[in-house]
């Protein structure tokens, strides 16, 4: 029976992995993958025990971690057109430009990370530019603005592989050390 606690415990590490991977592939796409990394860790902390690594702290650290990034990509397209000038209202809309033109281009750009991600931005930009064109009657300032939405989502887009990837060290470092 040893034998099968032993495989039971390679298949909970192999998860743990994937899950890292998961994460790190999933920061990439634009779509929170440092939630995956808390799972990981999670698995880890009953696989070490209490006393071990990671232990509660770190695991409270973690999720911290991972709602900031949440507080932040939720806040960040509104951010960039609100720094810019934009209303209140293009910021709403740079969200569901990001949010639709990721879907719409992982659909119709049949590039695995590249079709969402250029779907991103200009469903973002266009949206946010045909609302501040409308309402600022200027295709400069609205274009100005819009970029803004871009700019925003793209850094954004940066911390959350920045986070996930550095989530994944601390968990893999605390393993090993």
């Amino acid at each position: 029976m040893a034998w099968l606690a032993a495989g039971g415990s390679i298949l909970a590490w192999t998860v743990c992995v994937l899950l890292c991977l998961g994460g790190l592939i999933l920061s990439a796409l634009s779509i929170s993958g440092t939630w995956l990394v808390l799972a990981a860790a999670v698995i880890a902390a009953l696989l070490t025990g209490s006393e071990a690594f990671p232990h509660g702290l770190t695991l409270l650290a973690m999720a911290a971690l991972c709602a900031s990034v949440e507080l932040m990509e939720w806040s960040a397209a509104s951010w960039g057109v609100r720094r810019r000038g934009g209303s209140r209202a293009a910021g709403w809309l740079a969200l569901l430009g990001s949010i639709s033109g990721m879907i719409l281009g992982s659909l119709l750009i049949p590039i695995p990370i590249a079709g969402g991600l250029i779907g991103m931005m200009i469903g973002s930009f266009s949206l946010v530019y045909w609302a501040e064109k409308r309402r600022l009657q200027q295709t400069t300032q609205a274009a100005h603005i819009a970029t803004g939405a871009v700019l925003a989502g793209i850094s954004v887009l940066f911390l959350k592989v920045a986070v996930t990837t550095t989530l994944v060290l601390w968990l893999a470092l605390g393993l090993l050390i």
